[in-house]
């Protein structure tokens, strides 16, 4: 059980309000016993005072049994009890009349009292007070039903607590087809209900979004392929060339669109594969929409290993194109290296340090002028993303003028233990 919990606060707070209703009752009870036996004890000396009053007047009662009945005194018929009681009871008093010796018993929170000569033994018990507690009683059991009743109320209006918390998890995770509304009147079902609401707000508005944004480009999508269609129409093979290669990038753009949308918005499944990391390294160069002597001249590849990774080719290919762009565009020499080794790739590039710390440019949509361009917050934000997807480290140092992204590819490598601590 968690003792953080609001229901755990609860049950230990009627726990307690338990706890001190029973002492409380217990306590009242003991002071109403003991206040009975003061009083039975105190008709007993009346009754005895008043009949050796009448017996020294010389009047004594005709009927006995009556004149102790007007007491509050009955002669106890019962031969066990009345063994029991003169076996186990104890005697508060003693006193000599001419009936006998004249005994005060108390036996089980009972006063007793007995008549004993040669030729008489009654016992008689006190009838006042007998059921002095059974109101008392009553009204706690009345009590222990009330706190009873008002504990299961309130952990039964806790119950939605629990409906509503789980609900928010799954809309966390991604669902949007939740629903918790709810009939109830209480301040939870309010909750509830404007909780609601907001989700439904929340789909609207990203259903129109993605609306807006698959609209813009199946519109685009038309013209690139009609441009595409007239492009394989012009006769001259140079310009035929570079033509289609525009409309084919301009495609495989509104492709990297429509993945970075469903990356934002959480709906992305990857599909994951093992395949070789330079390979995924070459597809992204394509996307750089670089001819092969740029690439060459800006994009230096130095290979130590060729480790395989187990990844979703397209989305992995993505991130490394921004990490690639990103170093391409901010550096100096308007060059980047690559390096891949057993357990990590690295994109180095040269440049002035940076005005903020890394994790101000990792946020989404950061608009920050570095050497003049704007930017490097929605690439690297895209590229973190991507690698927390994977499960794949990310890290950062600048050293010696020259900037490093790392990608880790196991959890545990000597760089990224360095670059935690600083080094």
């Amino acid at each position: 059980m968690n003792r953080h919990a609001l229901s755990t606060r609860i049950s230990v707070i009627f726990g307690i309000t338990f706890a001190l209703a029973c002492l409380l009752f217990l306590l009242l009870g003991s002071i109403q016993t003991n206040r009975s036996l003061e009083n039975m004890q105190e008709r007993q000396f009346q009754a005895i005072n008043y009949l050796f009053q009448l017996y020294q007047n010389n009047t004594p009662p005709q009927d006995l049994e009556g004149f102790f009945r007007h007491f509050g005194l009955k002669q106890v018929e019962n031969r066990n009890l009345m063994v029991s009681v003169l076996e186990g009871g104890d005697v508060v008093f003693h006193r000599q009349s001419v009936l006998g010796t004249l005994s005060s018993i108390v036996y089980n929170n009972r006063f007793y009292l007995l008549i004993d000569n040669p030729s008489l033994r009654v016992l008689l018990e006190n009838q006042g007070g007998k059921q002095a507690n059974d109101f008392l009683w009553i009204g706690f059991a009345l009590a222990l039903i009330l706190l009873a009743s008002m504990y299961i109320s309130v952990i039964k209006s806790l119950k939605p607590l629990r409906s509503l918390s789980q609900t928010i998890r799954q809309f966390a995770s991604g669902d949007m087809e939740i629903s918790c509304k709810s009939e109830e009147k209480d301040e939870i079902a309010e909750v509830a209900n404007e909780f609601d609401r907001a989700v439904k707000k929340i789909r609207d508005l990203i259903r129109s979004r993605q609306l807006f944004l698959r609209t813009i480009m199946h519109e685009l999508k038309t013209p690139i392929g009609k441009g595409r269609i007239v492009a394989e129409m012009v006769e001259n093979p140079t310009q035929k060339g570079r033509l289609v290669g525009v409309f084919e990038r301009l495609d495989l753009l509104l492709n990297e669109f429509s993945k970075i949308e469903q990356l934002v918005s959480k709906s992305y499944t990857l599909n994951k594969r093992e395949y070789p990391l330079a390979l995924v390294l070459e597809h992204a160069c394509d996307l750089l929409m670089l001819d092969s002597e740029q690439l060459a001249k800006r994009v230096k590849i130095q290979s130590e290993a060729e480790p395989l990774v187990f990844a979703d080719f397209d989305l992995l290919s993505l991130a490394l194109k921004n990490l690639l762009d990103n170093g391409l565009k901010y550096a100096s020499d308007k060059s980047v290296h690559v390096k891949i080794a057993k357990e990590y790739l690295c994109v180095s590039n040269s440049g002035s340090a940076l005005s903020h710390p890394i994790e101000h440019y990792l946020e989404a949509f950061v608009t920050t002028s570095v050497s003049g361009n704007r930017g490097m917050g929605l690439g690297l934000y895209i590229v973190q993303n991507i690698l927390e997807l994977h499960g794949f480290g990310f890290g950062y140092k600048y050293k010696e003028g020259k900037h490093h992204f790392y990608i880790f590819l196991s959890n545990y490598c000597e760089i990224s233990v360095d670059l935690k601590k600083g080094n």
